[in-house]
């Protein structure tokens, strides 16, 4: 299979809204148009409980405290995956910054792409190895010793295939929200969904025209 890269969110350690689908040990939401009931569940646990919510109240009710968000923090970002692996963000990087990751790779500089690990990008002519931390000890005060770099490994891209995938993130991020998150959200008022999909698209820095 072709390496591929996903939008994600991660680590949603806080209480799921009970009229939302029950996910048993949730670790991670793949975000596009084939999005699973269970991805809609993690996205939105991860959006209320990073943002200080408070989901145990009527849908529409979170959805009217979302809309008045200016900003939020949504763990996660960019999926690196291929040849039997995966990279996920680490700590301290978020869906919401996906755009800076965009940027970084168009530019052939460094993203963010969180820490402990700290993944890492290496650009070399016409590829791009995603490595799964700080190979090159860029990040940390100390190199990596030979044992570390051992138990690191790597998804390898071209460079143009790359690119072309993260600009294929921004349809996968509004068909999330279109069809699976509408989908799950149909007991809220089709006019108050409109107006979340203006703020999400605000939020994630994509141009919904």
């Amino acid at each position: 299979m072709m390496p591929r890269i996903r939008a994600v969110v991660t680590d949603p350690y806080y209480e799921q809204p009970s009229w939302l689908s029950r996910v048993e040990n949730p670790h991670i939401a793949y975000l596009s148009r084939n999005s699973s009931p269970e991805d809609v569940s993690i996205f939105l646990t991860v959006l209320c409980g990073m943002n200080d919510i408070e989901i145990n109240q009527e849908p529409r009710m979170v959805i009217k405290k979302l809309i008045k968000l200016e900003d939020v923090a949504l763990s996660g970002g960019i999926s690196f995956e291929g040849q039997g692996k995966e990279i996920v963000p680490s700590c301290c990087c978020g869906l919401e910054q996906w755009n800076e990751v965009s940027e970084a790779v168009s530019s052939k500089k460094d993203p963010w792409l969180g820490h402990d690990p700290f993944p890492s990008i290496q650009y070399d002519a016409d590829n791009v190895r995603i490595w799964s931390d700080d190979y090159f000890g860029v990040m940390k005060s100390e190199p990596p010793t030979e044992l570390e770099k051992q138990n690191m490994f790597f998804v390898e891209y071209s460079y143009k295939n790359l690119i072309e995938q993260l600009e294929g993130i921004k349809l996968d991020l509004l068909q999330f929200y279109k069809y699976p998150l509408v989908e799950q959200l149909s007991m809220v008022d089709t006019k108050l969904l409109d107006t979340l999909f203006l703020k999400y698209c605000s939020w994630l820095g994509l141009d919904n025209s």
